[in-house]
Formats: C-alpha cells, structure tokens, sequence
C-alpha cells in the first residue's frame, strides 16, 4: 500500500519491474531515467551482480500537484532475473504497490516468461501482498526481434482470465516504455482514491513531456471528498541506504517513522510537549502528612528487613557450631567403638589361657 510520510509531506508508491533475466526491466528505467525531468528525479543506482542488476530510483512529478498537502512520490525497481537471486527478487518486491511485468516475446523464452511469472505471485504472497489485489500491467517486450509469438500466445500463458492490462514494446528504442509506466501510475492512483475516497487526477502527461518543457497549466488535484485526516500507517518508506552485494544477496537498511500525527494536527514537537505536560498536570499531590506516613512506613519495613537479616545471619552461625558439634561427636563415637572392640579381643586372649 501507499505509504504517507508526514514528515516530509509525501505519499510514496512503489513500482516494481518483474520479468525474467534479460528480460528488458533495465532498458525501461534507463529510458524511463533519461527522458524525465532531472530536476524531479534521484539519481539512478545500480546493484550489480554477475548476470544481471538491481537498478532503484525516485521521481516526484511535480505537474501531478498534492493531495491533501501531500506530494506524491514514485520509486521504481527492477529485480534480478535469474533464479539463484529470488532472495533479492522477494526483498525488493516488500511493499510493492505495483507491479510492471516484463516479458520476453521471443518464442524461446516462453517457459522463463511462465515460470518468471509464477515466481513473482509467490513471491508477492512470500511478502503478504495478494497477487490479485495489486495493480499489475504486462509488458510484452522485444516486438522488433524475429521468432517472437503473437500478443495472443504471450496471454493466452500469463493472461489466461484477461485479468490484467498489456502494451506491447520495444524497450531499447523506448516504443511503449512510457505508456507502460504512464498506465501502471494510473492504476495505482486510482486504487488510491477508491481506498481513501479521493478524487485525483490521474497523470496523463508528466512522462511523454521533453525534460525542459514546462506544462501550460498544472493538473489539479482536488480536495479530499471527506475533512477527516487520511488514515494510513506513519513510516517511512524502506530504501536501499546501505547495500552490499553478496552472492546476489541484497542488504537493505530501512528507516521507519513511527509517528502517528495526521497532517491536520500540530508539530510532532508540539504534541509530545503536550502530551508531558498533560501528563505532568495529571499526577495527583500528595498531602505532607500521608508523604511522612509512606516514609515511616517505608523507614519501619527497612528496620524490620534488617532485623530479619540479622536473625537468619544468627541461624546460620547456630547450624554451623551444630554440625561442627555434631562432627566431634561422631568422631568420639567411633573411638569409643574402636575401645569396645580392643577390649572384646582382649577378653577372648584371657579365654584361652
């Protein structure tokens, strides 16, 4: 789901690119990357292993306008798309809000198309994300290359209820790129309005604009159909700060914002200092004479317990002298026995003589 980061103001969507190894997911966010506005976009970072890459980076477009004073953000993945790394694949598809599949039209990649896709319902269901409640839009790529199949065939083996949306494409030369990602956004934003009861303007035509052209007047975003403050969980979204690859394993570290104020409350200093002093005035005094009672009593039961330790002290001492004692004297038992049995053997010699 969406995430919503008071903090800085922002609804973040995270779009993920799913497809088999070579599939075409880098080509789309480097062309993606190129032909957007630099001033709205972060910078592209890769995570490369031995066949294959994970790419990551933001885009704020800033001709969508705000939601109830929120931004909107994208952040666009890719995953690896070889076998060995679905660890990675599945911890780069945690928190998807939707997914672009990429598949290789070629007539020889129908099986890693098939199984590619299969992979990603499991692992969206390994994430507790259910397969068919996120937006999902095909992306049949390479339609320039010989030996591809028909449209037809590409969705009679990932398609086969005609649940989801496709375009078909060319990602190296861009054909189809951006309408992909132009439909995938709109998906996404409009589960978002029918979830939270929201009119909003679905983007039309922030991604095919050249960087330096200007829009001639900004889409506008209406305003909430309902006052009440947006109920969605406060943190913020998870990004690659700290990454090592290792054996295509990556590593993330996620920063969480655990604040619960809506953006219609005050500061979130504001409201902590509220809450101390609301908790501060609500502490009940104390008459002098009930506080120096509480401290006799406190004073007396510290006595008691030191006499208490006193006497255990004491007992222990008199057990110890006892089993001291009781030690000699089994000591002197045993001589007396070893006297009796001197004299027995003496009285048998006095017998026989």
């Amino acid at each position: 789901m969406a995430l919503f980061n008071y903090a800085t103001k922002e609804i973040t969507i995270k779009i993920v690119y799913y497809g088999p190894g070579l599939s075409g997911k880098t080509t789309n966010l480097q062309y993606l990357h190129s032909v957007l506005d630099p001033n709205s976009k972060g910078k592209l970072l890769s995570l490369a292993t031995e066949a294959d890459r994970t790419l990551f980076f933001d885009f704020l477009p800033v001709e969508l306008g705000k939601i109830n004073d929120f931004s909107i953000r994208f952040q666009l993945y890719t995953v690896p798309g070889q076998v060995r790394y679905n660890a990675t694949r599945k911890l780069v598809l945690k928190g998807a809000d939707a997914v672009v599949f990429v598949a290789d039209s070629q007539r020889e990649m129908k099986e890693q198309n098939i199984e590619s896709f299969s992979n990603m319902r499991e692992n969206l269901q390994e994430n507790n994300i259910k397969p068919d409640d996120i937006p999902v839009v095909l992306q049949y790529n390479k339609r320039d290359l010989p030996n591809i199949m028909s449209a037809n065939e590409m969705s009679r083996d990932l398609n086969g209820n005609g649940k989801y949306e496709y375009r078909e494409s060319v990602a190296i030369h861009g054909t189809g790129v951006e309408e992909t990602f132009r439909r995938i956004t709109t998906l996404v934003l409009q589960g978002i309005a029918r979830r939270h009861k929201i009119s909003v303007k679905t983007p039309g035509e922030f991604v095919d604009m050249p960087a330096t052209e200007k829009p001639v007047e900004a889409p506008v975003v209406n305003e909430p159909v309902a006052e009440a403050p947006l109920s969605m969980p406060v943190f913020e979204m998870p990004r690659f700060e700290n990454t090592n690859v290792d054996a295509g394993i990556v590593q993330a570290t996620y920063e969480f914002d655990e604040t619960k104020n809506s953006p219609s409350e005050p500061a979130i200093e504001e409201v902590a200092a509220q809450k101390v002093f609301k908790e501060i005035r609500e502490i009940p005094v104390i008459p002098p004479e009930k506080l120096d009672a509480m401290v006799s009593g406190i004073t007396e039961m510290s006595r008691t317990l030191k006499d208490l330790k006193n006497l255990f002290t004491d007992i222990h001492s008199e057990i110890r002298d006892s089993r001291k004692e009781q030690k000699e004297l089994n000591i002197m038992l045993k001589e007396i026995r070893r006297d009796f049995d001197r004299i027995k053997l003496k009285k048998r010699w006095f017998r026989f003589s």
